[in-house]
C-alpha cells in the first residue's frame, strides 16, 4: 500500500505540534531554559527555595522576586489584621452591623438545635457515658463559627477582642466600641431568640433535644454570680483563639481547624458563652423549663457578658496589643 506524501507530511506536522506543546515553542535561534523544577512532582515550594519569578507585561520581563506560599500568618501579622478588621466591623452603618448581628445570632441556633438534637437522643449511651454526650455536643457546635467568621458576620464574644485591638492601635475610639458592642449584643439577642422560638414552632424541640434544653437551662440558671462570670472569661478565651487561629489560616481547611478545636474545648468543659445561651435559655424555656426570663437574665445572661467582655478586651486584645502592638511600645 502507497502512503500519500500528503499523509505523511500531515502525520509529521502533527507530531511536531505535540512536542512544542509539552516543551513550549521556541523560536527560531533561541534557546530556551527549562526550569529546575520541570520533571519533578508537584507541590507547594518553600519560600526560601522559590527562584525568582518575571512577569511579561507587552514583551517587557519585569522582576517580581520570591512568591509567599505559607498557608498560615505570623502572629503579628495576624493581630494586625484583626485589628484592621475590627476597625472596619466598628464603623459600619449600624444598620449592617444589626443585619449581620442577627444573621449570625440565628446561625449560632442552627449550631445548637444541631447539638441538642443528636447529643439529647443518644439514649443509654449517654447515661452510661455522661462524657460521650458532652463531647458529642462539643464536637458538632463549633459549625456556628465557621458559618460566622467565613460569611463576615457580626458576633458580640469576637467583637469584645477585635474593636478593643482597634482602640489599642488607634484605629477606633470608645463610641466606636460602645457602638459596635450594643447593637451586635441586640441583632445576636433577635436571632438566637427568634431562631429558638422558630425551633418550638417546628416541633423540633421534642424528646432528647426538648429534655437536654431543659437540664442545660436549669443548670446555666443555678451558679453563683462569681462562678459564670470567671466560666465566661475562660469561654471567651478561647473564643477568641478560635477567631485568632481562623485569622491566621490562608485557606478554608486551616479555618476549619483553628476554629474547631477551642470551640469544642469551651463546650466540652462546660464554660460559659452568653451569645450561645441566648439560644440555649430561650429554647429550655420554650420547651417547658420553670425559669422566668428576668432569672434568666440576672442569674446567667448578665455575669456571662461582663465575663466574655473581659476575655476580650483583656486577655487577647491587650495581651497581643502588648506582644506585638501599640501596648508593647508604651
Amino acid at each position: 500500500m502507497r502512503s500519500s506524501p500528503a499523509l505523511v507530511g500531515l502525520v509529521a506536522g502533527g507530531s511536531a505540534v505535540l512536542l512544542c506543546g509539552q516543551v513550549g515553542f521556541v523560536p527560531t535561534g533561541v534557546v530556551q531554559q527549562l526550569p529546575a523544577s520541570y520533571g519533578q512532582s508537584w507541590g507547594l515550594r518553600q519560600p526560601q527555595a522559590s527562584p525568582g519569578r518575571t512577569a511579561v507585561h507587552a514583551g517587557t520581563m519585569t522582576a517580581t522576586g520570591p512568591v509567599e506560599t505559607s498557608m498560615v500568618r505570623q502572629p503579628a501579622e495576624t493581630y494586625m489584621a484583626l485589628a484592621d478588621k475590627g476597625a472596619a466591623n466598628a464603623k459600619k452603618p449600624l444598620i449592617k452591623t444589626l443585619h449581620q448581628s442577627i444573621v449570625s445570632g440565628c446561625y449560632v441556633g442552627f449550631a445548637g438545635l444541631l447539638s441538642l438534637s443528636i447529643a439529647g437522643n443518644l439514649g443509654v449511651a449517654a447515661t452510661a457515658a455522661p462524657g460521650l454526650q458532652k463531647m458529642v455536643f462539643a464536637a458538632l457546635f463549633p459549625v456556628n463559627l465557621l458559618l460566622i467568621l467565613n460569611s463576615g458576620g457580626q458576633l458580640f464574644t469576637g467583637n469584645t477582642a477585635t474593636v478593643p485591638m482597634a482602640i489599642f492601635e488607634g484605629k477606633a475610639d470608645m463610641n466606636d466600641l460602645v457602638r459596635s458592642w450594643g447593637v451586635s449584643i441586640l441583632g445576636n439577642i433577635i436571632g438566637c431568640g427568634g431562631f429558638a422560638c422558630a425551633a418550638q414552632y417546628a416541633g423540633l424541640l421534642v424528646g432528647g433535644a426538648q429534655k437536654l434544653a431543659i437540664t442545660m437551662t436549669m443548670m446555666k440558671t443555678s451558679m453563683p454570680f462569681g462562678q459564670a462570670l470567671v466560666k465566661a472569661i475562660m469561654c471567651n478565651w478561647m473564643v477568641c483563639m478560635a477567631v485568632f487561629l481562623s485569622e491566621a489560616a490562608r485557606d478554608l481547611g486551616g479555618k476549619m481547624v483553628g476554629i474547631w478545636f477551642p470551640i469544642s474545648a469551651f463546650v466540652a468543659m462546660s464554660m460559659e458563652h452568653s451569645v450561645a445561651n441566648m439560644f440555649l435559655l430561650p429554647a429550655g424555656i420554650l420547651s417547658g423549663a420553670p425559669i422566668t426570663i428576668g432569672k434568666m437574665v440576672l442569674k446567667n445572661w448578665i455575669p456571662v457578658i461582663i465575663g466574655n467582655a473581659i476575655a476580650g478586651s483583656i486577655c487577647v486584645a491587650a495581651s497581643y496589643s502588648y506582644a506585638f502592638g501599640a501596648l508593647g511600645k508604651s
